[in-house]
């Protein structure tokens, strides 16, 4: 059951890189960011409500506030890249946060990494650096753009958000630790967009648009994070973020049919490696 809500999970994120780009054409990266959030709160305090889940975290609002500002900071920099950049090279670079989150894994929760899950971890990185090289290994022009760097630089963010969240969710109901970091969010969502740059009207919306944004709050935010937590608390950051690698994969599947976006032999073969690498590192840890 774990298993199938972080599969769940990552499908919804890899479909999210899509869903933003349609946002992305009449809205800034702060009026969605914020929008997403005023969105995904308010359904997870009714799932909540509905699980008769407690309250009460006064004496963990110090790691929850520290989650909540590296949440901020994950979601603005991966929107950011999005309009810079294409939804499937986002994709594929987000998934090197595997690699990322289990290295400060080990060195701050002290989880171990198994030799099954380092190959693991070896082979599905090869199969990212040959998507995304577009099978030129030698060639680092995939990182050439802004874009590129911001998606990068979510992959730290994320895992920083996994480790500091990981214990929360273990003492926690998942679904509350996750309402706690939105609330911030979706608070500051009330004001700054409106005081940096105004609100797009949602009469000016496409009907894609207006989809696009409901999966992203509903989806990405509300059910993909409450999923998510689940599976950190119950199989450790470091397991966890080896479903990450599927990303992609369910970015690419979307992003080809929908955006236009190019998909040929070597990313094929490249997603093939990638679901090598995660099959062996689950298979035997």
């Amino acid at each position: 059951m774990t298993y199938a809500l972080l599969v769940t999970a990552i499908v919804i994120w890899g479909w999210t890189f899509v869903a933003s780009k349609v946002c992305l054409e009449t809205m800034s990266p702060l009026q969605l960011v914020a929008s997403r959030f005023l969105i995904g709160a308010p359904a997870l305090y009714i799932v909540a409500r509905l699980r008769r889940v407690p309250f009460g975290y006064l004496e963990l609002a110090r790691p929850i506030g520290l989650g909540a500002v590296v949440f901020s900071a994950h979601f603005l920099l991966q929107t950011s890249a999005l309009e810079l950049t294409s939804a499937t090279n986002t994709g594929w670079i987000v998934a090197l946060s595997p690699l990322t989150i289990a290295v400060l894994a080990s060195l701050v929760l002290k989880e171990p990494i198994p030799p099954a899950m380092r190959l693991g971890l070896v082979v599905a990185t090869f199969g990212i650096v040959l998507l995304v090289s577009r099978g030129e290994l030698g060639s680092f022009d995939w990182l050439s753009s802004l874009g590129d760097w911001l998606a990068l630089v979510s992959t730290l963010t994320w895992a920083m958000y996994t480790i500091v969240t990981r214990d929360l969710s273990r003492a926690r109901d998942p679904v509350v630790v996750v309402l706690a970091m939105t609330l911030p969010l979706a608070a500051a969502a009330l004001v700054l967009p409106w005081v940096l740059d105004g609100w797009t009207p949602l009469a000016t919306l496409s009907a894609d648009a207006i989809g696009a944004l409901v999966f992203l709050g509903l989806g990405g935010v509300a059910l993909a994070q409450w999923f998510w937590q689940v599976g950190v608390a119950k199989l450790g950051a470091a397991k966890a973020g080896l479903f990450l690698y599927l990303e992609p994969l369910a970015t690419t599947a979307l992003a080809v049919p929908f955006l236009g976006e190019p998909f040929g032999a070597v990313a094929a073969f490249g997603g093939m490696i990638v679901l090598a690498g995660v099959f062996v590192a689950q298979r035997k840890c």
